[in-house]
């Protein structure tokens, strides 16, 4: 080839003017009017592919220049902001695969991402060559973070109890293999009943109607997400597989997380819609254990209210509700018994007191005076049918239970 075949992305000439060392040129003859000049060209089937491609004459160019073709179309993949769909006939060179003039068959290729931590062994198997294939198609030494050309391939299922490979698609072409019934295939494309098929990056066939029918293309294997759970406290999140790197964020004890692969202690997460790493060695697949919340029982008191409760328990009005499904906070009864949390209860038992004392002033809007056996007065507030026994019970010596927080008034419970 004496001129390059890309010039930003674009074929500089016709493949039939710039390729095929085994073309033979036409003599057009001399036309003495335009009807004849169009009769003459009318006769041409243009949309045949044999006038307007020498197959075996390309692949021939593109091997004799291999390096500087591989280099061109490898740039324009990194560079290309899309992923496209191209048919360059890399993988049909690679492969070694010639189709004839008559019956000409490219190995369809596609433009793949290669993600971070994937195997190059995953990609080609999954595809139905090799690894060295790979790399050589893209005339590169390594994939991480490139986009590669890759054949396109379909999975589909042998339906035969045995079905031949055969080495040409032709029924009078050698064995070389027998695939059973419920074995996969990797289909490149089917032509006139025959399927061509990859097999560790060679061309081989099998006849297409034993096989099930096409599916989705092939892509590379992905590892399914492995649920784990954090077992420090405090686990930082790095943009990178290393302690040098970026501080993201932090995630707690028992947090889950979605671990998309391990490598060199670290393990690939996605944090915030971004791919993160955190050290493997703080992470469990075991599920922390769920421990129920320790209750106890309370007895409701006259004018209880879950909302009374609440505040005066200094607990939220949701966690009663909680432990307490079935009870009507509207409808709650003297007696009643419901469970609020244990920790609120040790914290109740510790500031309720029982003491003898004679009821002093009791004001109707709920507060009332007692005297001690000391001499001391001291008010307290009062509420519903208890604030009307300690009307009757004025002058009187009675035992008081009162309940409150350090600070706070006291609030009467029971009088007896």
């Amino acid at each position: 080839m004496t001129k390059e075949l890309f010039v930003n992305g674009e074929l500089t000439r016709n493949r039939k003017e710039t390729h095929g060392k085994s073309k033979q040129n036409k003599t057009v003859p001399d036309f003495t009017s335009r009807m004849e000049k169009r009769e003459y060209y009318q006769t041409i089937h243009y949309f045949d592919i044999r006038n307007v491609l020498d197959v075996k004459g390309f692949l021939q160019d593109i091997r004799s220049n291999w390096n500087t073709y591989v280099s061109q179309v490898n740039q324009w993949i990194q560079t290309s902001p899309v992923k496209k769909m191209v048919v360059t006939g890399i993988f049909t060179v690679v492969l070694s695969f010639f189709a004839s003039t008559s019956n000409a068959a490219f190995i369809q290729e596609y433009t793949y991402q290669v993600k971070s931590g994937e195997k190059i062994g995953n990609i080609a198997a999954a595809h139905g060559i090799t690894a060295q294939e790979i790399l050589e198609a893209n005339g590169l030494t390594s994939i991480n973070g490139k986009k590669i050309l890759l054949p396109k391939v379909h999975n589909r299922t042998v339906t035969a109890t045995t079905l031949n490979v055969r080495s040409h698609p032709t029924t009078g072409s050698s064995i070389i293999g027998t695939y059973k019934q419920g074995d996969v295939v990797k289909v490149s494309f089917v032509e006139n009943g025959w399927a061509g098929i990859l097999i560790k990056g060679r061309v081989c066939f099998v006849s297409a109607d034993y096989l099930t029918t096409q599916v989705e293309t092939t892509k590379p294997a992905i590892a399914q997400a492995k649920p784990m759970y954090v077992t420090a406290t405090s686990l930082r999140v790095r943009e990178a597989a290393s302690t040098s790197s970026a501080v993201l964020g932090t995630l707690k004890v028992n947090e889950i997380v979605s671990v998309k692969s391990s490598i060199n202690g670290w393990a690939q997460i996605h944090f915030k819609g971004k791919v993160a790493y955190v050290s493997a060695t703080y992470l469990t697949t075991n599920r922390p254990a769920t421990t129920k919340p320790s209750t106890s029982v309370y007895v409701i008191k006259p004018g209880d209210t879950f909302t009374k409760i609440s505040k005066d328990l200094t607990i939220s009005v949701s966690a009663i509700q909680q432990l307490n499904p079935t009870a009507d906070s509207t409808k709650l009864k003297i007696g009643q018994e419901i469970k609020i949390p244990a920790k609120t209860a040790t914290a109740t038992a510790t500031n309720q007191i029982k003491v003898a004392a004679r009821i002093g002033r009791v004001d109707p809007e709920g507060t009332f005076q007692f005297i001690t056996s000391n001499g001391i007065t001291y008010a307290a507030k009062a509420s519903g049918s208890l604030l009307n026994e300690l009307f009757e019970h004025q002058g009187e010596k009675v035992i008081l239970t009162l309940e409150g927080k350090r600070g706070q008034q006291m609030t009467l419970r029971s009088l007896q």
